[in-house]
C-alpha cells in the first residue's frame, strides 16, 4: 500500500526543477529521488547535512503529497534511522540530491559543448 508523505516546496521544486510543479510530476519523481539517493551512498554530499537539523519544523509551511510505494518508503525510514534523521526530512534531502545530480548533468553537457566550440574555433 503506498504511503503518503508531505514533499516541501524547496524540494519539490529542486525535485522538479520547476517553479510551480505539477503534483503528478512530484509522484511521478519522489519514488525515482529516493531510489537513487537509496542507490548513490558514496555520492558527494549523499549523508543528511547537519545545519538542517531542526529545520524541517521551520520550513513546513506549505508542501504537495507524493505517494511512494510501502517497501521504499520502509527503505527510506530504515536509512533515516541510521542517519538519526527523520524519515520526512530524509525524503527532502533525496529530493535536493536527485535535482542536485541532474543538474550537474546538463552542467557537463554545457561544459561539452562549450569546449566543443573552442576546438571548432570559436562557432
Amino acid at each position: 500500500m503506498p504511503v503518503q508523505v508531505k514533499l516541501r516546496p524547496l524540494a519539490a521544486h529542486s525535485l522538479a526543477a520547476s517553479d510551480d510543479p505539477a503534483p503528478d510530476r512530484l509522484s511521478q519523481l519522489a519514488p525515482r529521488a529516493v531510489r537513487f539517493y537509496l542507490g548513490d551512498s558514496d555520492g558527494p554530499g549523499w549523508l543528511y547535512p547537519a545545519f538542517l537539523d531542526g529545520a524541517g519544523g521551520a520550513l513546513d509551511a506549505g508542501g504537495s503529497e507524493v505517494s511512494l510505494p510501502d517497501e521504499l518508503w520502509q527503505d527510506l525510514r530504515v536509512e533515516a534511522e541510521r542517519q538519526g534523521v527523520s524519515p520526512e526530512d530524509l525524503l527532502q534531502h533525496a529530493a535536493f540530491y536527485y535535482g542536485a545530480a541532474r543538474d550537474e548533468g546538463r552542467l557537463t553537457r554545457r561544459i561539452a559543448e562549450e569546449l566543443q566550440r573552442e576546438e571548432e574555433g570559436g562557432r
